[in-house]
């Protein structure tokens, strides 16, 4: 026996028959009739694998619509294949874009599956796709502020840097539907002004709703956002006191500007309707020059523009004019009085005043005005000095003053008719050479038209606001 074991032929044929026998054990399925060997495959259904875009240029085209955006997949394979699989989830479903240009496609989907994995089938082989090319627009940027700045600071016209342009990127189909492009910043008690805020953009539609899908370019903008106070424009009004010297008169008198603006609290604003705060010292002035003097702030007054104001004036050698048949404005009578002029007789006299030859040249009469203050003045004859109201730069010349003589009677007093009746009334009334005013009122005497009369140079007072008071400059 042992010779027959050690004999190569037998060896040979003894391995054959175990290596059959091996086989048959591996592959012998108990389940099945003993001739039945096992499957080394299977068959497993793949649902709702993604479909995945790729190669789009998605700098000119956006995806609109892809259908449907998963399929169905059958792919055969062993178990160990099958597992290794659905532990790496590793089914890839992809439809290539790089070609497709804008408008409706149907192109194929593209399986790329597990390692030892073949596709049966997959459904649908085909999806639908549409593209959308995208364009890019310019907008202005809007800027909204939010809150309410410190008490009576009012919020100005924000600035945006480096400009307020900026271009939005959208698909063709939604560009239509921006509205705006801007942001908020907010103010919120501020009292100085907002600089360099950084203000994010955002695509609005015309409901006010964000475009998400918008891409704005720069999507950031700096914001300067002025807080000032409220302003007012007021004429700048001029005063002036003393006077020039004996002599002299100024012929011309500039100024830089007509107008002040000023800054404070609108209840403070409302309480100017002119600016008055410089006041000059003629007597200071002897000859044609120019000054500059500060504009000083009134109470409330938070700042002013300009702070300065340049004056540039004339002098020269005055000279006289007379101006006549001046009419006579009475005020201040009484209650129940009656008032005349009895001298001059018809009631207009004649002043004469002094300044420039070129200022005096274009002195009208309705410039020139004479004030008879009755006030405190019983019935009787009384000489009343006459107030002189001139233009500016125009004084009454030196030692001529104008006094009237005014008859004042009582308008309750009855009159003797000379028929022999009594008749009630006031006698002035029958007066046909003279005029009357009664107590209450004010009246100008004589005629405002021109007339024939010959003045009276009594004594008077002259009341030149523009030399003792404040002026406006025109």
């Amino acid at each position: 026996m042992d010779k027959w074991l050690s004999h190569p032929t037998a060896i040979k044929i003894l391995s054959l028959m175990i290596g059959i026998l091996m086989w048959a054990v591996v592959h012998f399925d108990s389940e099945k009739t003993p001739n039945t060997v096992a499957n080394l495959t299977e068959t497993q259904e793949i649902d709702a694998v993604q479909v995945t875009p790729i190669g789009m240029d998605d700098k000119n085209y956006a995806l609109r619509l892809l259908d449907p955006e998963v399929v169905h997949l059958t792919v055969q394979g062993s178990k160990s294949d099958f597992l290794i699989a659905s532990r790496n989830n590793d089914y890839q479903v992809t439809v290539d874009l790089s070609q497709a240009t804008e408008g409706r496609k149907v192109l194929p989907v593209k399986v790329n599956l597990p390692r030892g994995l073949d596709l049966i089938e997959v459904r649908p082989s085909n999806v639908t796709v549409v593209l959308e090319r995208i364009v890019t627009k310019e907008y202005e940027v809007t800027v909204k502020t939010d809150g309410v700045p410190g008490k009576g600071y009012k919020v100005g016209q924000p600035v945006v840097k480096p400009n307020n342009r900026v271009h939005v990127t959208l698909p063709k189909d939604q560009m239509d539907l921006v509205a705006s492009v801007g942001g908020t910043v907010s103010v919120e008690g501020e009292e100085e002004t907002v600089n360099d805020k950084k203000m994010k953009l955002i695509a609005y539609d015309k409901e006010g709703n964000e475009l998400t899908d918008a891409v704005i370019s720069p999507s950031v903008v700096e914001v300067e956002i002025p807080i000032t106070k409220p302003f007012k424009k007021l004429p700048l009004q001029i005063g002036f006191k003393g006077k020039l010297t004996d002599g002299y008169a100024i012929s011309s008198f500039k100024q830089s500007v007509e107008q002040i603006t000023v800054y404070g609290p609108q209840d403070v604003l409302d309480k100017y309707d002119y600016y008055d705060g410089i006041t000059i010292d003629l007597s200071k002035l002897t000859k044609s020059g120019t000054m500059e003097l500060d504009v000083p702030q009134l109470e409330g007054i938070a700042t002013v523009d300009p702070l300065t104001v340049t004056f540039e004036y004339v002098i020269v050698p005055a000279e006289t004019r007379v101006m006549s048949h001046l009419p006579v404005k009475m005020i201040g009578l009484s209650e129940g009085l009656n008032a005349k002029v009895t001298l001059p007789p018809n009631g207009m006299v004649d002043a004469i005043v002094k300044g420039a030859s070129n200022v005096l040249a274009q002195l009208e009469s309705k410039d020139v005005q004479l004030i008879a203050d009755l006030s405190g003045l019983g019935p009787g004859s009384h000489d009343v000095p006459l107030e002189v109201h001139l233009p500016r730069f125009v004084d009454q010349a030196p030692n001529t003053p104008i006094t009237i003589t005014v008859e004042i009677t009582d308008s309750t007093e009855t009159i003797t008719d000379p028929g022999g009746g009594d008749t009630g009334g006031n006698p002035a009334t029958n007066t046909p050479d003279s005029e009357a005013v009664n107590g209450g009122e004010e009246a100008i005497t004589g005629d405002e038209s021109a007339g024939e009369a010959t003045g009276n140079n009594g004594g008077a007072t002259n009341s030149n606001a523009n030399s003792n008071t404040g002026a406006s400059v025109p």
